[in-house]
């Protein structure tokens, strides 16, 4: 009997000197893992920024593929999230959103594990050379919970070997994007853009050689005018039938003017914008579009207006078909 209290009092004096000791212990944990991605930050950026392409890539989203997500505000960029739903213990259910994006730079994620606890999370993006050089981070507070504190010693362990599998994943996905030329789509901001336009009803096989006129009727207006062009030459598709269609065919402008009844003086407004770059002869442009409109009904999304094309490259001056380069913006 005297041995067994004794062990009895032994086990609660290790019990108390184990509770005891762990409040010396870290009450924060760091995990942090670095990787270089084989392509521009753009690319390497809009796979963590867009929630939907965590599957891709992350480890944690890979464990179930039956695991249940909701996507708020689009799943992309800030003040957008998820929440998972899952019965795999590994898993489980919790709540993740972006609190901070900057394109191209950082983005600064919550995490709410439920029984769990909080979390917060970062990616910060610098590219060099075509390159982008990612640290992926992990931060959460241990509370006084004597278990949680020794716990924490194994976080990075645990966690790390994660991380680096899911930078290695990011770098794969990133590569593949580049060799398969596919566009990459995201969301931006864009000012408001005064300009000299141009309306008319078109039909489809006709609507370069229009283009061209409408073109050179608002350069002429423009010249004779004193008006300088500030920007790249832009085309609004307002609206689609079969076998034509009505475009306006604009110039952005350093000022106002009265308008006539063939130049009007415009504005395109300030807002949010679906983007996708094409690259390529104008005759491909329909792919890109095509995928741009997958990707927003894919998020939910809904546009207020018609698609804009900016024409970055002069023909005049690039002969090859193969490296005109277009933005195309949808408008939320």
């Amino acid at each position: 009997m005297k041995v067994f209290w004794k062990t009895i009092l032994v086990f609660i004096g290790a019990v108390i000197i184990l509770s005891a000791a762990a409040f010396l212990l870290p009450e924060k944990v760091h995990v942090e893992r670095t990787a270089t991605i084989d392509a521009p930050a753009r690319i390497v950026f809009n796979q963590v920024n867009d929630l939907h392409c965590w599957g891709k890539w992350a480890t944690w989203n890979q464990i179930d593929p039956e695991m249940k997500v909701e996507y708020i505000n689009g799943g992309v960029g800030q003040e957008s999230g998820y929440h998972w739903n899952n019965a795999n213990q590994q898993v489980g259910n919790g709540k993740l959103y972006i609190t901070r994006s900057l394109p191209y730079d950082s983005i600064v994620v919550s995490m709410d594990f439920m029984k769990g606890g909080l979390a917060t999370g970062y990616f910060l993006f610098k590219e060099d050379s075509g390159k982008t050089a990612v640290i992926w981070a992990f931060d959460t507070h241990l509370g006084n919970n004597p278990l949680a504190r020794w716990m924490g010693l194994m976080f990075d362990k645990m966690m790390g070997p994660d991380f680096e599998k899911g930078l290695a994943n990011l770098n794969t996905l990133s590569k593949s994007i580049i060799g398969e030329q596919r566009p990459v789509v995201e969301i931006v901001s864009l000012p408001e853009v005064v300009y000299a336009g141009m309306k008319k009803t078109v039909k489809w096989e006709n609507i370069g050689a229009e283009m061209g006129m409408m073109y050179s009727k608002i350069s002429g207006f423009l010249q004779k005018n004193g008006i300088s062009v500030t920007d790249m030459p832009f085309t609004i598709y307002h609206s689609m039938s079969e076998g034509e269609m009505e475009i306006e065919c604009g110039l952005p402008v350093n000022t106002g003017f009265d308008s006539t009844p063939e130049i009007t003086y415009s504005k395109r407004v300030a807002g949010k914008y679906v983007f996708g770059i094409h690259v390529g002869n104008y005759e491909t442009l329909e792919a890109t579009h095509t995928v741009v409109q997958e990707w927003i009904t894919r998020h939910g999304f809904s546009v207020t207006g018609g698609p804009v094309e900016v024409y970055l490259t002069d023909p005049g001056t690039e002969p090859d078909p193969g490296k005109w380069v277009t933005n195309i913006y949808y408008p939320l």
